[in-house]
């Protein structure tokens, strides 16, 4: 029965009924504790799904102690080397990400994917999980050599057990662009993006948006470079997919094709820039 009430309470979260969720979280702790006591594991779960409601309503000053306590419980139950305390520190070192603690992240991340490394394997995706978290706070404070350290961690382990064409793989070859572009380094963010844009299609279908999306990134990365004859077949691809859907006079699309109809300036084919200036006006 509590695993269904404890389901329940994440599905309240999910519709956003916070108030509903948060009064039957609170009901399913106060029965944990009176059931098994103050620091069994079935606490700790209780807590956690608490502070994940606190979480979602961004209400971290009500939230932090909830997981602390729950990585404490963890680790007295489990010693401090256990997956579930791993997946604590993970919950935490977000909270702690999205208020900008980035220092606060960054040790609880790390003490994840140590302990994961240790318990599940280097190359679990459990692991991955952790250094891509932790990629993400270095790319936060602009530490780019080690963002990009983790994030080749993350797509070796991801290649290994989802293969190179996986929703998952392609969200980290875009990680790794994004930081090369970044860093001005053209060529290797071109690399990426054209690995990325490939597991999308192969993903997704070759008229899927996010196609468009991976040709517009390695466009921009080949205008960087000014080489506007490779970019422009890439651009006017992107715009026959997102024509189809969601359509180019979507708000969604403002702000790219307001940058391509500057690249068709710069290309000397104004009248083609000023035709998309005008889906974006609207007119």
């Amino acid at each position: 029965m509590s695993e269904d009430l404890e389901k329940k309470v994440v599905e309240l979260c999910r519709l956003g009924s916070f108030s509903e969720a948060l009064d039957l979280a609170k009901r399913l702790l106060s029965e944990a504790e009176e059931s098994y006591g103050p620091e069994d594991p079935k606490v700790a779960t209780c807590l956690s799904n608490m502070a994940e409601i606190y979480r979602a309503q961004a209400n971290y000053a009500e939230a932090e102690p909830l997981w602390q306590r729950a990585i404490h419980i963890r680790k007295k139950a489990f010693g401090n080397s256990h997956p579930a305390v791993a997946h604590g520190l993970n919950n935490l070192g977000g909270a702690y990400f999205e208020q900008g603690k980035y220092e606060d992240a960054e040790k609880c991340f790390l003490g994840a994917s140590r302990i994961l490394e240790e318990t599940v394997g280097r190359d679990h995706l459990e692991v991955a999980t952790a250094l891509n978290n932790l990629a993400a706070v270095y790319r936060a404070q602009d530490k780019m050599p080690g963002a990009k350290a983790m994030y080749d961690k993350v797509l070796a382990i991801q290649e290994e057990k989802l293969g190179p064409y996986h929703v998952e793989v392609g969200m980290s070859l875009n990680n790794l662009a994004g930081i090369m572009e970044s860093q001005h380094r053209f060529q290797e963010a071109a690399h990426y993006y054209e690995r990325a844009a490939k597991v999308a299609e192969l993903v997704f279908g070759a008229e899927h948006p996010h196609v468009a999306t991976s040709l517009i990134n390695l466009a921009g990365v080949l205008i960087a470079q000014e080489k506007y004859l490779e970019a422009e077949p890439l651009v006017e691809k992107a715009l026959g997919i997102w024509e189809k859907h969601p359509g180019l006079g979507h708000p969604s699309l403002a702000s790219a094709l307001e940058g391509i109809a500057e690249f068709y300036e710069v290309l000397g084919k104004p009248a083609r820039g000023e035709e998309l200036r005008k889906l974006v006006g609207g007119g």
